[in-house]
């Protein structure tokens, strides 16, 4: 949607230099059109699996950007009650919101908590704790997930990879099950779902039918016991072109959900 017409740059319809009269320089100019196809592309590719499509607040927070994605649909992944906030006031429901990320500080977690938003995924045991200290406090219950780390090498940069078992993310695989047994006799905790976020700039789909195949594994293990997840929050960024990448069609990677 960004083109040049006779020497001129146009996002959608409209020239750059329009847009400078009316708005000033310098600023940010991002084409709805395009976040609607990429959307709707993403959503189609779901087809007939009950999803909730969360926009990740922390790749773009522009509350432009965010109100054109909630009115289509979309949830939001979160990593700070601002960004919780800003997801919440471009009007994407406090249902469909789901906080992620290490570092959550209590005030976060009560504000997470009093909202009922749809999930805190948890990263530590003492981070469950924490929760569960804060909704009792509160005569409430938090929504928890907890981040299970796979031991998925991703084959992507190793900066960005975050499903081996060295990175420093989310509950060892061997220690999780304990976890969600603790977790699902606390008086402050709804246990609801499984987290999993291997990576981004993906390029190669085994490694998703990997962490994919694994946590189907847990969850069944899990049913085993009692607990029953509502949610499987699969997480991992699907790679762009950079330069000569070679990005994996999202109808072909999503395919791999019905592993779960």
């Amino acid at each position: 949607m960004f083109h040049f017409e006779n020497g001129m740059l146009y996002v959608e319809d409209v020239t750059v230099e329009t847009l400078a009269k009316e708005v000033g320089t310098p600023f940010y100019a991002y084409s709805s059109k395009v976040l609607t196809k990429n959307y709707k592309d993403f959503a189609t590719a779901m087809g007939k699996f009950k999803n909730t499509i969360c926009y990740s607040i922390k790749a773009n927070s522009n509350l432009g950007v965010v109100k054109t994605l909630a009115s289509l649909g979309s949830g939001a992944d979160v990593v700070s009650a601002g960004e919780m906030f800003v997801a919440m006031k471009a009007g994407i429901p406090a249902n469909k919101i789901v906080f992620s990320g290490v570092g959550k500080t209590p005030a976060e977690l009560e504000a997470a908590i009093k909202n009922q938003i749809l999930q805190i995924n948890a990263e530590s045991e003492a981070e469950i704790d924490t929760i569960n200290e804060i909704a009792m406090k509160l005569g409430m219950k938090g929504n928890l997930a907890i981040r299970v780390n796979p031991d998925v090498d991703a084959k992507t940069h190793v900066k960005i990879t975050t499903g081996k078992k060295e990175n420093k993310f989310g509950v060892e695989w061997d220690e999780a099950k304990a976890l969600y047994k603790k977790a699902s006799q606390m008086e402050g905790i709804n246990v609801v779902g499984i987290a999993m976020h291997i990576g981004s700039q993906l390029l190669d789909l085994e490694p998703f039918r990997l962490a994919f195949t694994k946590m189907a594994e847990m969850v069944s293990e899990l049913e085993a016991e009692g607990i029953i997840l509502q949610n499987l929050d699969v997480g991992g960024g699907l790679g762009i072109n950079y330069n000569v990448e070679l990005p994996p069609q999202k109808t072909l990677t999503l395919k791999l959900l019905k592993i779960l």
